[in-house]
């Protein structure tokens, strides 16, 4: 009889009350649609997301959150706050403060992986290039808050910084810089959107550097990190995470030949702890026989 009652009164609980323990967990986001080629990039880190939460244990729906344009450095100071839950950015040691990291490379290293746009007449002098100290006789194009800016000011190498993206392509055009570098993963994209200027992908040269995206979220917010880790974890071994990868860019990565190009490291001591992420777990990082890491 009284587990009658029991079973009855259950039976009786408002459809609100189970409906609430049915609801997902809001996971918002930030993202800006104002540039077409970042937004590409956007739409496939919201996809890794959505799949390593829909590989988590709990139920999560994600909330897109319209924000302007804004460089990572702003971001960190938003996840910090609870401006919203995760954010993808570029891996700094500094973040780490606030921030809490999933160590899962996003490309697999890729952004570190630089390849050059040119004016099509320097092609000959770039292919002299053998090392760092013949690359200090050419000019570098970067956006003020990039993190290729902080490096080459610590490896004393030659720059011009610029707040306009797209400024830095005209800077080269006008011969004010001597090639722009961009990431393995981004750079046709780019070369796509400036047809007019003629610049040219250069075709001998990889700058390497350990970097990678990661996804971040505040520090206080572990169950969250916990899961978005234990998703891409069991994405990877599923094949699920590479479908996705190779969807997005393996036509681009087959068309650069990055294993015949020549490689120049410009490593810093502050990459310590990406090299020690790549050589505990080198199956989440991309290779080449010519790009092992130090």
């Amino acid at each position: 009889m009284v587990v009658c009652i029991l079973l009855i009164v259950g039976s009786c609980l408002p459809y609100s009350l189970h409906a609430e323990q049915l609801a997902p967990i809001i996971v918002r986001y930030p993202a800006s649609d104002s540039n077409p080629y970042y937004y590409k990039r956007v739409k496939y880190f919201v996809e890794m997301l959505d799949l390593a939460l829909s590989k988590s244990d709990h139920q999560y729906q994600l909330q897109k959150l319209p924000w302007p344009f804004m460089n990572e450095t702003r971001s960190k100071t938003n996840l910090a706050a609870n401006a919203y839950d995760v954010h993808w950015l570029n891996a700094q040691h500094y973040y780490e403060s606030d921030l809490e990291p999933i160590r899962i490379p996003l490309c697999k290293g890729l952004t570190g992986w630089r390849i050059l746009f040119i004016r099509p007449e320097s092609q000959p002098a770039f292919s002299n290039i053998k090392n760092v100290n013949d690359l200090r006789h050419y000019t570098a194009g970067h956006g003020n808050d990039w993190p290729d800016a902080v490096r080459y000011e610590n490896l004393d190498l030659p720059q011009k910084l610029s707040e306009s993206w797209k400024g830095l392509f005209n800077m080269l055009k006008q011969s004010r810089i001597d090639y722009l570098s961009r990431s393995a993963l981004e750079i046709y994209d780019e070369e796509d959107a400036f047809p007019n200027l003629n610049l040219k992908v250069e075709s001998q040269l990889v700058i390497h550097y350990p970097a990678a995206y990661y996804f971040y979220v505040n520090k206080n917010n572990k169950q969250l990190a916990k899961d978005i880790q234990i998703g891409l974890e069991r994405a990877i071994v599923d094949g699920s995470f590479d479908k996705m990868f190779n969807r997005y860019f393996s036509e681009r990565i087959t068309r650069l030949n990055l294993d015949n190009r020549r490689m120049i490291q410009i490593s810093l001591p502050e990459d310590v702890k990406l090299i020690a992420d790549r050589k505990d777990h080198p199956s989440f990082w991309f290779t080449e026989k010519s790009a092992l890491l130090p």
